[in-house]
């Protein structure tokens, strides 16, 4: 039996439950999941149908926006340079870095890697983020 069998979610410190909230939705395109005092869940697609529980769907990583007492923006160096804590996956990153700019979010250029392209942005809470498409 293993031991671990999928992330349950991702835990994101916000300065305001409901403008993070909002910010993710309107923004980044998440599907509100649930609100509850200091916990909001957000899913990241709802396209790909998997037996769950309710609107949880199995095998799909959820966001947890965590109301914290103090945010400090996430990200680590690498190289010298500023590296995302997590990276999300578009099947067409170049519609994706369009609509964030069109949502007015922060975005770096889309790096061409040969088979792998990656872009970073920085959320309402100033924490990067980066989106990777292959």
């Amino acid at each position: 039996m293993d031991i671990l069998n999928r992330i349950d979610c991702n835990f994101i410190p916000v300065i305001n439950i409901l403008e993070s909230i909002d910010w993710y939705v309107n923004k980044l395109g998440c599907k509100f999941m649930w609100h509850d005092g200091g916990y909001a869940a957000l899913n990241v697609t709802l396209n790909n149908p998997i037996e769950g529980q309710g609107n949880i769907k199995l095998g799909q990583a959820m966001i947890t926006l965590v109301q914290a007492d103090e945010v400090n923006p996430l990200y680590f160096t690498f190289d010298g340079r500023k590296h995302p804590i997590i990276n999300f996956y578009s099947k067409d990153i170049i519609y994706t870095h369009q609509t964030l700019k069109d949502n007015g979010v922060e975005v770096s250029p889309i790096n061409d890697y040969g088979s792998l392209k990656g872009m970073d942005f920085v959320d309402i809470n100033g924490h990067l983020m980066g989106i990777c498409s292959f």
